[in-house]
């Protein structure tokens, strides 16, 4: 038994082993290689922030520090509800080093995608050394490491978990896993808090369905969705407010690959003409298009047959494959979905399991000359299509197909010597070595915004920081961007956000990379009702970068706490009131008894008379107040802060503020029918198997027929986890399930 547990192991713990081994390669070519563009901008801070949150016992729901980029329940993107991800930003207040920390969690979720990659295509039949081999290439495919890896971190998070979800999908469906075990990797994969996850979780519930064709597989898949609620309704509720407030269709032509990009999938020298952000530049300067070395050199090579004689088997995979492959070539933006290639990575994926799948068949020899020919012009044909992107880098292409064809004969060779180890080694070693060809070319993705890591180490600030500065005028290493500030636990107006709150940013011309050079007067310039903007967000701070404001002017009661060539900081000269709550500004009919904080979503004043109070924070939809008891309106005030209008004559009252997350209790609800609706389909098959003797079965429960299909291998062993595909019930009718 310890013997054979060893066997089942040996090869996922190999994978592992050797992906986070060579996920290091790029990181110790590049300290910052996976912390520039949104990783350094958005993320990694952020995740900083959110697990000091966690550590002092918040939920962190809302960050009424980060402003604009606060309303983390409706950014959606940190996966506030996936409980891995709330490990690793626990992890990630360990670092100091915020370069580091990004390489060490997004390894994790590279051997996590390896590793699903790997079970995804053992569940299709597919060889131990041949599902190695493809699951090594899919982390380290061009996209996924040079743009999620790279950059988008929250993409990764995400993607790590779909081979989870369709292989549990897969399993659960055929009876061979337990359908609560398809929830929770499914919902790992939509908690992720990419709508990428929600896309992915129905392109392939849909192709089990028209594979499998039972009612089973559309209930589980039922069961999973009712968890996108919990994380998407926020980010719906919170459109009124934000730039995410319509319907978007239209093709700008970004990150839009061509089919020739997709078809120099194995080129490892090929800069697709893509457009990018920048619009002087029109490629790409990474591989983006690459895949896998080996894929179009092999395909003279492969038994084709196996694919005619496992087509109804395989039906989900060709309905996957095509759905990503049609979804890359769509328009640039619709909707939550922007950019195309983005889908990328789910075309890799079904790629993946048909290529593990043709690799298992073994490698055809005869025909000799003939497969040479058609290997020679498929490699010629891909260098032709990578010139013709770039020629300024030819000698990089022909570097490239000279790599290809030395290693697809080592390949051919260790398949006439019948060993697959050798084969695998051949596989692996070469999509080892193209990696450390292709990070030599292009050590870092410069076709992204180059942000440089946040540094962690305090800061000379004591209070809410607003900062008039521009990303593109050095230096860089004086100021915060995106969530910089909120990375060093400093309050600041400056925030990385996906969704924004547009009257905020406006008044202010502010962004999360910038703010204009009038950024300084529109803080300071008097309201019609009195006060100014940063009175009423209550900057104690004003950070301004000199190349942007040379001599910005002093105002009254604000003094210069220091100056150099570089920075001016301006410091109120007293400082504010309430120093326990939000509260920043009053009518004259007003007095304040109390003002205290539970938490950031809720707020308790105690006052003296009537009129309107201004409160430091933004109006995001699903706020409530009460005041004694009785509903009071909550309005948009200037810049958007919370106002409301208190009612009263001279007596004391209590005003109770609160904000909830629009459509958090009806997500909740979803989630929790999710789970009954798993463990109840769980307790129906677990109840069957309790019955003595054969079960009969109505026709919409029985296996379908590529379990027990004529050309089928007999009943397979268990798989690399240790699930034993044996039929519940215990009916020998059934036959063998996967």
């Amino acid at each position: 038994m310890t013997s054979l547990l060893r066997r089942r192991w040996f090869a996922p713990l190999v994978l592992c082993v050797l992906v986070a081994a060579f996920a290091w390669l790029p990181f110790l070519r590049q300290h910052i290689f996976y912390v520039i563009d949104d990783s350094a901008a958005q993320f990694v801070p952020m995740w900083r922030r959110i697990g000091d949150m966690l550590l002092a016992g918040n939920f962190p729901l809302l960050d009424l520090n980060s402003w604009a980029g606060g309303n983390l329940a409706g950014e959606a993107l940190f996966g506030l509800w996936n409980p891995v991800n709330l490990l690793e930003y626990l992890l990630v207040t360990r670092f100091d080093d915020l370069a580091l920390a990004a390489a060490v969690v997004k390894t994790q979720f590279l051997v996590i995608l390896a590793l699903g990659v790997y079970l995804l295509c053992r569940e299709y039949k597919a060889a131990k050394w041949a599902a190695l081999a493809v699951a090594f290439a899919v982390p380290f495919s061009g996209f996924i490491l040079f743009f999620q890896a790279e950059a988008w971190a929250g993409g990764l998070m995400t993607v790590a978990w779909v081979p989870w979800m369709w292989w549990s999908a897969r399993k659960a469906a055929t009876r061979t896993l337990h359908p609560v075990w398809a929830f929770v990797f499914g919902a790992l994969c939509v908690t992720a808090g990419n709508p990428y996850g929600v896309l992915a979780t129905l392109v392939v519930y849909i192709g089990l369905f028209v594979e499998i064709r039972k009612l089973r597989v559309a209930l589980i898949g039922l069961s999973v969705l009712a968890v996108a609620p919990l994380v998407f309704l926020p980010l719906l509720g919170a459109a009124s407010v934000g730039i995410r407030n319509g319907v978007q269709f239209y093709n700008s032509g970004i990150l839009s690959p061509s089919l020739t990009d997709i078809l120099a999938l194995s080129m490892p020298s090929h800069l697709p003409a893509i457009r990018a952000f920048d619009p002087n530049i029109m490629r790409l300067h990474v591989p983006a298009t690459y895949f896998a070395w080996f894929l179009v050199p092999v395909l003279a090579w492969v038994d084709w047959g196996v694919i005619r004689r496992r087509k109804r088997e395989l039906t989900a995979v060709f309905v996957v494959t095509a759905t990503y492959l049609a979804f890359c070539l769509a328009p640039s933006n619709l909707w939550l979905f922007r950019w195309p290639l983005r889908n990328i990575e789910g075309l890799w994926i079904g790629l993946a399991v048909l290529a593990g799948v043709l690799l298992s068949a073994g490698l055809r020899t005869d025909y000799l000359r003939r497969r040479i020919l058609i290997t020679a012009g498929a490699l010629l044909a891909g260098m032709y299509l990578s010139v013709a992107s770039w020629p300024k880098i030819a000698v990089h292409h022909v570097i490239g197909v000279a790599l290809l064809a030395a290693l697809t004969a080592a390949l051919i060779f260790a398949a006439r010597r019948g060993n697959s180890r050798w084969q695998a080694a051949v596989l692996v070693g070469g999509s080892a070595l193209v990696l450390v060809i292709q990070t030599s070319w292009s050590p870092l993705n410069s076709s992204m915004t180059l942000y440089y890591p946040t540094p962690t180490t305090h800061l000379p600030y004591n209070g809410t920081v607003a900062q008039v500065a521009d990303v593109v005028k050095e230096p860089r290493d004086r100021f915060r961007f995106g969530n910089g500030y909120a990375a060093a636990g400093v309050p600041s107006l400056m925030a990385y956000t996906g969704i924004s709150y547009v009257k905020f940013e406006k008044a202010l011309c502010l962004s999360h990379r910038e703010t204009c050079a009038d950024g300084y007067n529109k803080l300071l310039e008097p309201l019609p009702g009195g006060g100014t903007i940063a009175d009423l967000a209550r900057v104690d701070i004003i950070v301004v970068q000199k190349k942007l404001s040379e001599d910005p002017p002093l105002k009254p009661g604000w003094h210069i706490a220091s100056r150099d060539d570089v920075v001016t900081v301006f410091q109120r000269d007293k400082p504010l009131p309430f120093p326990h709550g939000r509260i920043s500004a009053l009518s004259p009919g007003l007095t304040v008894v109390e003002d205290t904080m539970d938490g950031h979503r809720h707020e308790r004043m105690r006052y003296r008379g009537h009129g309107q109070v201004t409160f430091a924070r933004l109006n995001w939809p699903g706020y409530k107040a009460e005041a004694n008891g009785h509903k009071v309106e909550v309005r948009e005030g200037p810049a958007g802060m919370v106002t409301v209008d208190l009612p009263g004559e001279g007596e004391e009252g209590e005003l109770e503020l609160s904000w909830t997350p629009p459509g958090l209790l009806a997500g909740i609800a979803c989630a929790l029918i999710g789970v009954a609706l798993a463990v109840a389909l769980g307790w129906r098959r677990e109840k069957r198997s309790q019955q003595p003797g054969p079960v009969r079965r109505r026709r919409w429960e029985r296996p379908h027929r590529t379990e027990r299909g004529r050309g089928d291998p007999p009943a397979a062993p268990a798989d690399d986890l240790g699930v034993a595909p044996v039929a519940v019930g215990g009916d020998p009718a059934d036959g063998p399930a996967h």
